[in-house]
């Protein structure tokens, strides 16, 4: 039997290592933290009890990767899945607008959800459905070298289609703002949304806290086939010879029984074990922060379980059983600030949306991501790596390898794949 160690117990590691140990192959993870999910976990917050997430992880349809591994792992059942695409936007008036497919069938019912969002004019709607329909006809090397709001502008998209709907997709998706992102890499993004059937477009949101939901069903099916889990041990250095992984070394133990090694961490943790440039990747990331405010308040007049605010700094709202998960993307300029102020800013934002009353909030509490995710720029595209690298034995995963996709946990699951079938291949 074949043995392979993964360092790094995130959604990449935690996938690869599902399909490896379904595949007969001899496991063995190692975390760095007491917890696995990487940036993907749940805890409980100690003053109400209450299990929230580090962040809220909206998964669609056409994440084929990430349901594919929740299915493998047998978590399918801790998620909602909405049988069409239904988003609900909050306005400063205090109205309502959908985006909602539940009429007629795919793709008709999509376009008949773009014609009644009336947050835009028709002549708006009709660009952004012109714009949609050309999308399976763009050259992918055009949009190498351009941004997303150079893009949009480009084919019609005006400052109000983008402010009331490009952002709130693009921001959430990419986790920076438009003039960063790659065009190309939002073009992707859109050719799943809306050209892969209907069930791409939905939304599937975890019924339960993130590790109930996927870590702690990856974490048992590991263990049923046989793999290992070690938690809160460091990998510290690798010893090399003859460009293959000989040993590896951590802050409690060391390694040496292995055929493969997966390094599963984000870039910045592999820095500072061994130099990226010396396993052939020479991509410099920048990051993102994400923050996400957990509010508890009684009498909130919010009824579905999530909503869209258009215009705002606040992108998300999740309706909790007894609280609510204000989402912001691209939240760099809220780094510095002292939690107490962006709880006031997040309150007063909040208070043009919706009627709610300070006295009866209980609790909030704010997690900040401050490297949530790399920003994926048309400059980086070129320079993710593949899963391989200079050493035989050594692979790469992560949402930052060249999977084509942005950062996110759709990302992470198929890089795990992606580098398990790799090593499949060499057995």
């Amino acid at each position: 039997m074949k043995n392979c160690l993964v360092i790094g117990g995130g959604i990449a590691g935690l996938t690869a290592a599902s399909i490896l140990t379904s595949k007969n192959i001899s496991v063995t993870l190692l975390e760095a933290s007491p917890k696995l999910g990487g940036r993907t976990y749940s805890f409980k917050d100690q003053e109400t009890k209450t299990t929230i997430d580090n962040g809220q992880h909206i998964l669609m349809g056409c994440y084929i990767e990430t349901l594919s591994f929740l299915k493998q792992i047998g978590a399918e059942n801790n998620f909602v899945f909405q049988q069409n695409l239904k988003l609900i936007f909050l306005s400063k008036d205090k109205n309502k607008y959908q985006l909602n497919a539940d009429k007629l069938f795919y793709p008709l019912n999509l376009l008949c959800a773009i014609l009644n969002y009336d947050v835009l004019t028709l002549s708006e709607k009709l660009s952004f459905i012109g714009f949609i329909l050309r999308l399976p006809f763009i050259s992918q090397r055009t949009l190498k070298t351009k941004n997303v709001l150079d893009w949009l502008i480009q084919n019609n998209q005006n400052e109000n289609s983008i402010k009331m709907f490009w952002e709130i997709l693009g921001v959430g998706a990419l986790n920076t703002n438009l003039k960063n992102a790659s065009a190309l890499l939002f073009h992707n993004i859109l050719m799943q949304i809306f050209f892969n059937g209907n069930y791409s477009s939905t939304i599937v949101l975890p019924k339960f806290g993130l590790s109930e939901s996927i870590v702690e069903p990856a974490e048992k099916y590991i263990f049923k086939n046989g793999g290992k889990i070690i938690t809160s041990e460091k990998v510290k250095e690798l010893k090399i010879l003859n460009e293959k992984v000989i040993e590896v070394i951590t802050d409690k133990s060391s390694y040496k029984d292995f055929d493969f090694v997966i390094f599963a961490t984000p870039l910045f943790s592999i820095e500072k074990i061994i130099d990226p440039t010396l396993l052939g990747v020479n991509v410099d990331l920048t990051y993102s922060t994400i923050l996400n405010i957990h509010i508890w308040i009684d009498d909130v007049a919010l009824n579905e379980k999530f909503y869209g605010l258009l215009d705002s700094p606040l992108h998300w709202i999740f309706i909790k059983y007894n609280h609510i998960n204000i989402v912001i993307s691209d939240a760099d300029y809220l780094d510095e600030k002292s939690k107490v102020e962006v709880y006031n800013i997040a309150i007063m934002e909040l208070q043009k949306f919706i009627d709610i009353d300070e006295k009866k909030i209980k609790h909030y509490k704010i997690i900040k991501e401050k490297r949530a995710t790399f920003i994926p720029t048309k400059e980086i595209l070129d320079l993710r790596p593949s899963c391989k690298t200079k050493f035989s034995n050594l692979f790469l995963a992560g949402d930052w390898t060249n999977t084509g996709l942005p950062s996110t946990i759709e990302s992470a699951a198929k890089s795990g794949r992606l580098v398990a079938e790799e090593i499949i291949k060499t057995l």
